[in-house]
């Protein structure tokens, strides 16, 4: 007869099994695969890879690289990881095509909209919205997490997953902040802006390419969005 593992249970054995993976200078070269034998934790997570379509955000300063590219990437190595788990996940884009519908002056607001009404439809506990960052300072890098400030689940999250991009990824300080943007205001659940790297940085730019990386920057997040719910049980 099995023994019947409770939903938190299984939540404090993902997280000793990421403290101990994340606490490591170097991940596995396995990469997450999905399995489909995982049974459901009954939570949700709305995995949004930010920009696409004409909207490419960022670009790479030496390999023209274009962040919504390395936003989708990253998006569905932590879907991978987060469905290993047992966790739901609804992922805003699945391809390079931006959210918008047919191109027209205001398909920037189109696009923030329909990222809107995918969070409303479908009731999240966490929102984690991909993305990399940039700045006319090419020496700043590292990865950030941003919240609203009115939002205390948010920063509670952005917390966690700070506390995983400053032990596992380059020159990441331990901080969080906060941000005014659209996708942290969408609904009152746990909401959080991931900014991976700086792709205004050379040495940034050049990690955030490979695979490895990416591998790395998914499964940080995966860490901090665990260690999140272990602390909310």
């Amino acid at each position: 007869m099995f023994a019947v593992i409770k939903k938190s249970q299984m939540i404090m054995i993902a997280i000793v099994l990421c403290v101990v993976v994340c606490s490591s200078i170097v991940l596995s070269s396995t990469t997450a695969k999905e399995i489909d034998t995982i049974p459901s934790l009954g939570i949700t997570v709305v995995v949004d890879a930010g920009h696409g379509g004409v909207d490419p955000g960022g670009i790479g300063i030496n390999t023209k690289v274009k962040e919504s590219d390395l936003n989708l990437e990253i998006a569905f190595k932590l879907s991978a990881y987060l469905k290993n788990m047992g966790i739901n996940v609804v992922m805003t884009r699945t391809n390079a095509n931006g959210l918008y519908g047919l191109y027209s002056s205001d398909y920037k607001k189109r696009d923030m909209q329909k990222r809107k009404e995918m969070i409303e439809k479908h009731n999240p506990d966490i929102v984690v919205s991909v993305h990399m960052n940039r700045y006319i300072l090419s020496s700043l890098r590292g990865a950030q997490a941003f919240y609203d400030k009115n939002n205390e689940q948010g920063k509670k999250l952005a917390e966690s997953i700070q506390h995983y991009f400053h032990e596992t990824l380059a020159s990441s300080k331990s901080e969080i902040s906060i941000g005014d943007y659209f996708m942290l205001k969408c609904s009152g659940v746990a909401s959080v802006i991931a900014e991976c790297g700086f792709l205004s940085n050379p040495e940034d730019e050049a990690l955030l390419v490979t695979n490895e990386y990416q591998e790395k920057v998914a499964y940080a997040i995966f860490c901090g969005i665990v260690r999140y719910l272990s602390l909310e049980e």
